[in-house]
């Protein structure tokens, strides 16, 4: 097993690249939310862009990258890189031809879609949908064939490029806002979604290169001998995968009636989603990028008390940054908005609603970062059921909770719903994952959860204090977060919390 060192260093190295992307994203943000704010074309926007965003994840990164990985892994130690290369080469040419496919049909029935999608909405509003639906469906082609040679990489344990990829369409939607929106227009939108389709093609490009310098050599074949188990596979971690996209589409249907929840639910909960995800991609996504292909190089081995060991480690340092995360998310969600948003067409009216969608996401936002590395053992392990069967039950409990709580409590029941539905999710997982692997190191993990609260607690009381102290409301977001954050890393190392310390040391 490598060295917990060496884990956090490679976690740490991707959730730099993360954050470099996540900085961007956030200027994207900042330019829509000020151009666009929470009105028609803000709306339609998020919804078109989302539905190629979900097929991606779906067919790129998500089921396939899953089930690629550990396949990969497995036939490149087991029969040679030549078998794993034609095998890479097989999925490719599978997968081109069926994105392909998807994005003509997406083409032709984005009006269709697009009824299903928001019908809450009006013509207009539907109109404005349909056609940036059917400018954007062609990005999935091309992010659908970055993401996989991002899996091919990773499997490989290259995880520079596959870290900056993002950045790419970062940078070629902030250059559009730039330079060429024109604010709260057709045009305007029109011009960014262009931009999706720019940046898909050079999230490809820059894959090539190094895909090439690895040893992968294109070959026009469609089969091999561990391409079915691969499909086999992929089909249920793409259907887990597909219905946690489901809740998030069913979130936007229920915020599409204004009338329930009020004016511009899509676009706060867009918002709120996007912050929440921060820290998450910065921490989570990132320890889990990292320990993936060595659970599944243990996994193909059968070294089971190695898995156990990574597992129980990345999942305490994942609590150990997401839980606090989640604390000052909830205290400083207001000053925060309001920093990063509110400006032209984004009001303080915009930052009240999206700080609601915001506290009510912060509830979950560790189990939204648990589950992924629940979910990504599971699949080290080439067991893709499990986590479907989970996240079944979670969308039940999702849609039957958005149904409670959006009347009492409009848009936040939904973020609320989202909150406690991952929180099922992962109590389910972890229950299933401690038999499946015979233990997941449950003392050391409670050990950890009683120092993190209470320290988190108290951080949280301190930098609401703190918080109120400044009326310039940089310094009200920039010094809690930094007293908090020292006051959380100086009392866990005086506890002796051993997954900080751990941190630490590698930063020495």
């Amino acid at each position: 097993m490598p060295g917990r060192g060496k884990l956090t260093r490679l976690a740490g190295g991707i959730g730099l690249a993360t954050l470099a992307s996540r900085i961007l994203g956030l200027v994207r943000t900042v330019l829509i939310a000020k151009y666009f704010g929470v009105g028609v074309f803000a709306d339609a926007f998020f919804i078109a862009f989302q539905i190629p965003n979900v097929m991606r994840r779906l067919f790129g990164e998500g089921g396939l990258q899953a089930a690629f990985i550990p396949v990969f892994t497995e036939c490149m130690e087991k029969d040679g890189s030549s078998s794993a290369w034609g095998m890479a080469s097989a999925v490719t040419n599978v997968l081109m031809a069926s994105l392909f496919i998807i994005s003509g049909l997406g083409v032709l029935l984005a009006p269709i879609v697009t009824r299903l999608l928001v019908p809450g909405f009006d013509a207009e509003s539907a109109a404005i949908t349909t056609d940036l639906l059917r400018i954007m469906f062609p990005y999935i082609f091309f992010i659908g064939l970055a993401t996989l040679g991002m899996g091919i990489l990773n499997s490989l344990r290259h995880f520079a490029i596959p870290a900056i990829t993002p950045i790419i369409l970062n940078l070629f939607m902030i250059a559009a806002l730039f330079f060429f929106i024109a604010p709260e227009s057709r045009t305007g939108i029109i011009i960014l979604s262009v931009s999706v389709i720019l940046g898909g093609v050079g999230q490809l490009l820059i894959q090539l290169p190094i895909l090439r310098a690895k040893g992968m050599q294109f070959r026009l074949i469609f089969n091999h001998p561990k391409i079915k188990k691969l499909f086999f596979l992929a089909v249920p971690a793409t259907l887990g995968l597909a219905i946690y996209q489901i809740n998030i589409v069913v979130d936007r249907i229920c915020a599409s009636f204004a009338f329930i929840v009020g004016e511009g639910a899509i676009s706060a909960l867009t918002y709120g989603v996007w912050i929440v995800q921060v820290p998450i991609a910065i921490f989570s996504t990132a320890i889990a990028t990292a320990t993936f292909p060595r659970l599944a190089g243990y996994a193909a081995k059968g070294e089971i008390a190695k898995l156990r060991q990574m597992f129980s480690f990345s999942f305490r340092t994942a609590l150990t940054l997401l839980i606090p995360a989640s604390a000052g998310l909830i205290v400083l969600r207001k000053p925060i908005i309001s920093l990063l948003f509110e400006r032209g067409a984004f009001d303080a009216t915009a930052t009240e609603i999206t700080a609601t969608a915001l506290l009510f996401y912060s509830i979950g936002l560790f189990a939204y970062g648990a589950v992924h590395i629940l979910s990504k053992t599971f699949y080290s392990l080439q067991d893709m059921k499990t986590p479907l069967r989970a996240a079944i039950v979670a969308m039940v409990s999702n849609v039957a909770l958005n149904i409670i709580l959006m009347f009492p409590l409009g848009l936040g029941g939904l973020a609320l719903a989202t909150s406690i539905s991952a929180v099922i999710n992962m109590f389910i997982l972890v229950f299933l994952l401690n038999r499946r692997i015979g233990g997941v190191d449950g003392k050391k993990i409670l050990n950890s959860l009683f120092k993190i609260i209470p320290i988190t607690a108290i951080m949280m009381f301190l930098c609401h204090i703190l918080m109120g102290m400044f009326a310039n409301e940089v310094l009200a977001v920039l010094i809690p977060i930094a007293a908090g954050a020292a006051f959380f890393i100086g009392v866990s190392l005086l506890l002796k919390l051993e997954e900080v310390g751990v941190m630490v040391r590698r930063n020495k």
